[in-house]
C-alpha cells in the first residue's frame, strides 16, 4: 500500500455519532478513501505522507465539528460498508456540497455497498470554502475515473431487480434501458438565527436506482438486506418509489460544481413535481434523458423543457435523429409516449390514415376503443394533438364527429412550456405572448398543430363542438353573472394564423358547429385578407342567418381566384336567387358546390343560372333536399348538355321532390353525341319517380343513365311500376353500379316481380356492383318478402357482377341455401354482403361449405346477428322451460282432482309441439325457415293454450318443472360458441385462400380442405343440445324450498302464466326452425351492433360509400 498513489490527504474532523466527534486523517487514493486516527498512522501506510514527528504540524482543515446526516456512520458494524475505515471509490454514489446558508462548509459523500445492499453517507466539514472545493474536485475526479474503469458499476443482482421493476411497468426494452445509482436528496431550507452543526441533520438523503426506460423515468428502492444491521442506513423502507413520463419532463438542471442535479416533471393541469438527485453519473443521466426525449419526439424542432447544464454536458448531447421516410412510425411512437406519460392507455385511441383522398395522406381520428367511454378525455385529446405537432406525415387532419368540448374553455394555469410561440421554421407567431398564453387549451393545441407543420393543408372539425356558443361566467370584480361569448375556439385558433400567413392551412371544415358572433368576427377578419388564399371554408349546418351568410359571402370576394368549394348546406338562411347568383358568380374556380337542404325565397327564377354553372369546372354538385323548380331543372339540364360539364362526377338531387319526367330530362341531357355514357354518380333517391315513370324508364332502357346510379328508398304504389323499372335496368348497358336498396312496395313482392328480379340478376351483363338491401327499423320496414329467395337463383347465370349486397331481407335458412348454391356455380362474384338476414348456424355452415370449390369470394360476413340471436334465444328457451309452470301448478282431471305435471312430460310436450309447428310451417308456407322473432321480457311471438288433460283416469303423479342452474346456462353458451367459432374459423381460412389466389400470393402449405363431417346435417337443434346439457352436467337433487335456480330471480312476467293466461313454452329450434305463419314479429327487437370486416381489396365501391372515387 505504501507505493500507491495518494491523490490528496489531510486532517478532517468526523464523528461516529452526534455526540461522539473525533478528528481523523483522510487519505484519497485512486481506488478508495481511507480514514486514519492520526497522520502518523497514515504516514506508516503511505510513503507520500510525511510523518508529523519530523516536521511542523499541519494546519487543520477547519474547527467546526463534522457529523453525518440522519443516516450516516454511527457505528462501524459488519454491514456498514467501511468497518476498516476504507470506502472504495467504486461504491461512491455521489459527492455534493451541502449549502444551506450556514457558516460552515461541508461535503456529503454517499456510497453503497451492493454486496450487503447497505448505503451510508459521510459528511466532511471545513472552515473555509477553498479547502472544501479542493477536496470536492479531487474526490469527484477520482470517483469518476474509478467508475469508468469498473466494468461492474452496478451488481448483476441489482440490475436484474431494477429491470424487473421496469418490466412490471411495461416499460422495459433491453436495448433501450439505462440504470444508474443516484441519491434522492431534499435540500434543507434556509433559516434565520444561530446555526449549529446539528442543522445538517435536516438534510435527508436516500440511495436508490434511477432507470430510464422506453417511456418513463423510474426511481427504484434498494433491495432489503438479508442480514439485520444495528446501524441506520440510507435505504429507508419508507423511501419513495415512482415513475415519471419522459415527455412530461419540464426541466433539467445539472450542477457544474458537484454531482447534484434536479429533474422536474409536469403533467397537464397539474403542478410540477421536482426530484432533487445526486449521482456521479449526473452528466450521463442528463445526456441520456435528452437522447430519450429526442427518440420519442423526433419531429419536434424546439426543446419543450428547460436545460441548465454545464458545457461538458452540452458536448455529450447527440443531435436529433432523421425520420425521413418514417414519419408515420415516428408519430405512432410519439403518440404512445404521450399517452403513457399522461397515464392514458394508447390502445384506447383509434385512427386511420386515408391515402385515397385530396390532400392525402389524411389522419382520421375515430371514436375510442372503449365502448363504455364514447368520448375522449381531456388528457387523451391533449396527447393526440401534441403528437401531431411538427408532424410532416399528413396533408390533412380530420377530427370529424369527435367531441372537443372538454378542451374548450379549459385552462392550464400551472405552466406555459407548451404554448406555441413560433412556427417550425422559427418565425414568431404575430400574437402577443400574453394573448397566446391566455387562450384555452383547445385554442393553444389547434393553433400549435396548424403553425408547426409545413405540409398540413386541410383541417376537418365537422361536428366537433356540440355545446352552445353562449356561456355564462361570473365576473370576479363584480361577482355578478354575465354572459360571455367564448365561441367554438376553433375559429379563434386558426383564422388569425391564416391572416398573418403563419400556417399553410387553407381548407377548413366547420360543418355542424354553431358559430357565434365572436367566431364570425374572426372568420370575416381573415376572409377579407387576400393573402389568406383560402380554398374552402365549409359551413354546412352552422346556423347561418340571412345576415351572417351575406356577410361571409361578401368577405370571401377577396378569395375569388383561390376558392374551390362553397359548402352552405342546412343553414337557416333563406337564399334570394337573384342576389345569391351574383355573389357566387364572382368566383371563377369553384369545384364543389353544396346547397343541400337550402331554403329559398319564392319565385320562378332558378336557384342558379346556367351561365353561372358554365363558368365553373364543377366536380361535385349537391342539391339534396332542396326544392328544385322547373327553371332550376332546366338550368341544370342546360349545364349538363354543355361540354364544360364533363368534369362533373357527382350530382346529388335526392329528396328534391322531382318527378320521373324531371329526372328523364336530366338523363337525356347527359347523353353525348358519340353515344358514350357519362362516368358520373347520379343520386335520385327519395324522389317521386312513380309520377311520369314511363319517361325515366324509357331513358334508362335507352342507355341514357350514367355509370353510377343510386335510387334508394323509392316508393312504388303498385308493383307493375317497379317491374317496369326492373325491365329497364335489365336491358341497360351503361349502369355499372346500382343501388336500389330500401325500395318500398305495397306488400311482399309477387311471383311476377320476383321473376323480374331474377332476370335482372341473371341477364344483366353490365352491372359490377348491386345493392338490393332492405330496411328494418322502428320507423320503416321495406323488404321484398320470401319470393326473393327464388330470385337469387339468377346469380348462377351472372358472369359480370362482383359485389352484391342483400342485407335486411330476412333470407333465413332457405335464402342462405340458395346463396350457397349460387356460390358453387358463380365464379365472378367477389363480395357477398348478406348480414342481418336471420341466417342461423345451419345456413352459415352451408355457405362456408360452398367455399370449398369457390375460389373467387373474398368477403362473406360471419353472421354476427345470427350468433347473438342464437345466444339470446337459447337463454329465453331455457328460461321459459324452467318457468313455464308454477312449482305448485296442477291440472284438473274429470273427477275434480288435481294432477301434477312432471318435468319430463313438460319438456317433452314443449319439444314435440315445437317440432310439429316447425314441420307444419315448412309444408304450408312459402316463407324460408329462419330465426323466429326475438322475444322480449314482455312479449312472446306466439301463444299456446294450456295442455288439455284427459278426462279419463289420468291421475298419475307429475313432478315440478325443469330447472337450469348457472352451469347449465354456461354449458349451453359454450356449446353454441364452439359451433359458431368452428364455422367462423373455416370461413376465415377459405377467404384468406381466395385472397391469396386473387393477388397471386402463395397459399399456406397446410391449405384448407373440406372435411366430411362439416355438413349442414351435422348441426344439431336446441332440443338435442339441452338434452346433452342435462346429461353432461353434474346430477343434483331437488332444490330446497328456499334455494333459487338460475331463472328464479327473474320477474314473474317471465313465468309460465301472465295475466291468468299460460304462455307457450319457447322451445326454439335454433338452427333449422322457422316461425308460424301467424307469428307476430317482436317490435322490440334489439338493434345488434355489428363489427364490419376490413376491406382488403381495391375492388369498385358503391357510389354511396365514403371511399368511392372516380
Amino acid at each position: 500500500m505504501s507505493n500507491k498513489v495518494v491523490l490528496s490527504h489531510g486532517e478532517v474532523q468526523t464523528s461516529a455519532g452526534m455526540f461522539r466527534k473525533k478528528r481523523e486523517y483522510l487519505v484519497l487514493t485512486e481506488a478508495s478513501m481511507i480514514r486514519y486516527k492520526s497522520q502518523a498512522k497514515a504516514a506508516e501506510a503511505f510513503n507520500a505522507i510525511p510523518n508529523p514527528a519530523t516536521r511542523t504540524p499541519t494546519t487543520k482543515h477547519g474547527q467546526v465539528p463534522s457529523l453525518g446526516s440522519a443516516s450516516d456512520l454511527q457505528t462501524l458494524s459488519d454491514s456498514s460498508g467501511d468497518k476498516d475505515g476504507r470506502v472504495p471509490l467504486r461504491h461512491v454514489v455521489s459527492v455534493n456540497r451541502l449549502d444551506d446558508g450556514k457558516p460552515y462548509f461541508a461535503i456529503e459523500v454517499c456510497y453503497l455497498d451492493e454486496d450487503s445492499t447497505h448505503s451510508s453517507a459521510m459528511t466532511l466539514q471545513y472552515g473555509n470554502p477553498e479547502d472544501r472545493d479542493r477536496w470536492l474536485r479531487a474526490i469527484r475526479r477520482a470517483t469518476k475515473n474509478a467508475r469508468l474503469q469498473d466494468a461492474r458499476y452496478i451488481a448483476p443482482n441489482n440490475l436484474e431487480m431494477a429491470a424487473r421493476v421496469v418490466e412490471r411497468e411495461n416499460d422495459y426494452d433491453p436495448s433501450n434501458c439505462s440504470i444508474y445509482k443516484v441519491v434522492q436528496r431534499q435540500a434543507a431550507g434556509k433559516s434565520v438565527g444561530r446555526s449549529s452543526s446539528d442543522d445538517l441533520a435536516k438534510v435527508a438523503s436516500t440511495v436508490c436506482f434511477l432507470a430510464i426506460g422506453v417511456h418513463k423515468v423510474h426511481l427504484i428502492q434498494l433491495a432489503k438486506a438479508v442480514t439485520r444491521s444495528s446501524s441506520p442506513s440510507l435505504s429507508s423502507p419508507t423511501s419513495s418509489q415512482g415513475s415519471y413520463g419522459i415527455l412530461t419532463l419540464n426541466s433539467i438542471r445539472v450542477s457544474n460544481t458537484d454531482d447534484s442535479f434536479e429533474l422536474s416533471f409536469r403533467r397537464p393541469l397539474q403542478n410540477a413535481r421536482h426530484l432533487y438527485l445526486a449521482s456521479t453519473a449526473s452528466h450521463e443521466i442528463a445526456a441520456r434523458l435528452h437522447s430519450a426525449e429526442n427518440f420519442l419526439r423526433p419531429e419536434y424542432a424546439t426543446r419543450l423543457y428547460k436545460m441548465d447544464i454545464p458545457p461538458e454536458v452540452e458536448e455529450m448531447l447527440v443531435p436529433g435523429i432523421s425520420t425521413r421516410g418514417e414519419e408515420l412510425f415516428a408519430f405512432e411512437r410519439t403518440l404512445t409516449a404521450y399517452c403513457v406519460a399522461y397515464g392514458m392507455s394508447p390502445a384506447n385511441i383509434r385512427y386511420v390514415v386515408n391515402y385515397q383522398c385530396e390532400d392525402a395522406p389524411r389522419f382520421e381520428l375515430l371514436p375510442p376503443a372503449d365502448s363504455r367511454r364514447p368520448e375522449y378525455g381531456p388528457l387523451e385529446l391533449i396527447a393526440i394533438t401534441r403528437a401531431l405537432r411538427y408532424n410532416e406525415s399528413f396533408g390533412s387532419l380530420s377530427f370529424a364527429n369527435i367531441p372537443l368540448d372538454s378542451l374548450n374553455g379549459l385552462h392550464d394555469n400551472y405552466g406555459k412550456e407548451y404554448v406555441c410561440i413560433e412556427t417550425k421554421a422559427g418565425t414568431p407567431i404575430k400574437l402577443s405572448e400574453e394573448e397566446l398564453s391566455r387562450s384555452c387549451l383547445l385554442v393553444q393545441e389547434i393553433r400549435a398543430m396548424a403553425a408547426t407543420s409545413k405540409k398540413l393543408r386541410r383541417l376537418d372539425f365537422s361536428s366537433c363542438i356540440v355545446s352552445s356558443p353562449q356561456s355564462t361566467h361570473t365576473m370576479p370584480e363584480s361577482g355578478s353573472a354575465r354572459s360571455k361569448d367564448l365561441g367554438c375556439g376553433l375559429v379563434e385558433a386558426l383564422f388569425p394564423l391564416c391572416r398573418h400567413q403563419t400556417t399553410n392551412v387553407d381548407w377548413v371544415c366547420l360543418n355542424g358547429i354553431c358559430l357565434s358572433d365572436t367566431d364570425l368576427d374572426y372568420l370575416v377578419g381573415a376572409a377579407v385578407e387576400k393573402a389568406c388564399h383560402f380554398r374552402a371554408i365549409e359551413l354546412n349546418r352552422c346556423g347561418l342567418t340571412d345576415r351572417s351568410l351575406g356577410l361571409i359571402l361578401d368577405a370571401l370576394r377577396a378569395q375569388d381566384n383561390t376558392l374551390e368549394a362553397v359548402e352552405l348546406a342546412g343553414n337557416t338562411a333563406r337564399i334570394n336567387p337573384a342576389a345569391f347568383d351574383a355573389q357566387l358568380g364572382i368566383f371563377g374556380f369553384i369545384r364543389n358546390l353544396n346547397l343541400s337542404y337550402a331554403s329559398r325565397t319564392s319565385g320562378p327564377e332558378p336557384l342558379l343560372q346556367a351561365e353561372t354553372l358554365l363558368n365553373w369546372r364543377l366536380s361535385q354538385l349537391r342539391l339534396s333536399g332542396t326544392n328544385l323548380n322547373t327553371s332550376t331543372i332546366d338550368a341544370v339540364a342546360t349545364y349538363l348538355v354543355h361540354p364544360n360539364s364533363d368534369s362533373l362526377h357527382e350530382l346529388f338531387i335526392d329528396h328534391a321532390y322531382l318527378s320521373g319526367g324531371d329526372i328523364a330530362t336530366l338523363l337525356y341531357s347527359m347523353m353525348r353525341s358519340n353515344g358514350a355514357h357519362r362516368n358520373m354518380h347520379l343520386d335520385v333517391s327519395q324522389n317521386h319517380l312513380s309520377k311520369d315513370l314511363d319517361q325515366v324508364v324509357q331513358a334508362i332502357a335507352n342507355g341514357m343513365a350514367p355509370s353510377h346510379v343510386t335510387m334508394k328508398a323509392i316508393e312504388y304504389r303498385d308493383e307493375s311500376s317497379f317491374r317496369k323499372m326492373l325491365g329497364a335496368l335489365t336491358v341497360n348497358k351503361t349502369i355499372q353500379y346500382l343501388d336500389i336498396s330500401h325500395t318500398a312496395l305495397p306488400g311482399d313482392a309477387s311471383d311476377d316481380t320476383c321473376r323480374a328480379l331474377e332476370r335482372l340478376l341473371g341477364e344483366n351483363d353490365t352491372l359490377l356492383e348491386l345493392n338490393m338491401s332492405g330496411e328494418d327499423s322502428r320507423l320503416a320496414t321495406s323488404r321484398f318478402g320470401p319470393g326473393i329467395n327464388d330470385a337469387l337463383a339468377g346469380l348462377k347465370r351472372n358472369k359480370t357482377l362482383q359485389v352484391f349486397r342483400v342485407e335486411n331481407q330476412k333470407l333465413g335458412l332457405q335464402g342462405a341455401s340458395t346463396l350457397a348454391d349460387v356460390l358453387k356455380e358463380n365464379t365472378t362474384l367477389r363480395e357477398l354482403h348478406c348480414d342481418r338476414n336471420e341466417i342461423p348456424l345451419h345456413g352459415l355452415t352451408d355457405l362456408v361449405n360452398s367455399l370449398v370449390t369457390n375460389t373467387s369470394i373474398i368477403h362473406l360476413p360471419s353472421m354476427l346477428d345470427g350468433r347473438s340471436a342464437a345466444f339470446h334465444s337459447a337463454e329465453q328457451t331455457m328460461k321459459t322451460m324452467s318457468g313455464s309452470y308454477p312449482p305448485n301448478a296442477s291440472t284438473r282431471n274429470f273427477s275434480g282432482g288435481s294432477t301434477k305435471i312432471s318435468p319430463l312430460s313438460t319438456s317433452s310436450f314443449a319439444m314435440k309441439r315445437g317440432l310439429a309447428s316447425v314441420r307444419r310451417s315448412a309444408t304450408r308456407s312459402h316463407a324460408p325457415p329462419s330465426f323466429p322473432a326475438l322475444p322480449t321480457p314482455l312479449h312472446t311471438s306466439t301463444t299456446l293454450s294450456p295442455p288439455r288433460t284427459r278426462q279419463a283416469s289420468s291421475t298419475g303423479p307429475v313432478a315440478a318443472p325443469v330447472s337450469f342452474t348457472v352451469q347449465d346456462v354456461q354449458t349451453t353458451h359454450r356449446l353454441l360458441a364452439e359451433q359458431w367459432d368452428r364455422q367462423c374459423f373455416r370461413l376465415t381460412q377459405y377467404l384468406e385462400r381466395n385472397w391469396c389466389l386473387l393477388h397471386g400470393l402463395p397459399i399456406a402449405d397446410e391449405g384448407v380442405t373440406d372435411e366430411a363431417f362439416e355438413r349442414p346435417s351435422s348441426v344439431g337443434s336446441l332440443g338435442k343440445m339441452l338434452e346433452r346439457v342435462k346429461m353432461d352436467t353434474t346430477p343434483r337433487g331437488e332444490s330446497p324450498p328456499g334455494r333459487e335456480t338460475y331463472f328464479d330471480g327473474e320477474e314473474q312476467l317471465q313465468d309460465g302464466y301472465r295475466d291468468g293466461k299460460e304462455v307457450q313454452v319457447q322451445s326454439r329450434w335454433l338452427f333449422d326452425s322457422s316461425p308460424e305463419e301467424d307469428e307476430v314479429e317482436d317490435e322490440g327487437k334489439r338493434q345488434l351492433r355489428l363489427v364490419t370486416e376490413p376491406d382488403h381489396g381495391s375492388e369498385p365501391r358503391t357510389p354511396t360509400q365514403a371511399k368511392f372515387q372516380l
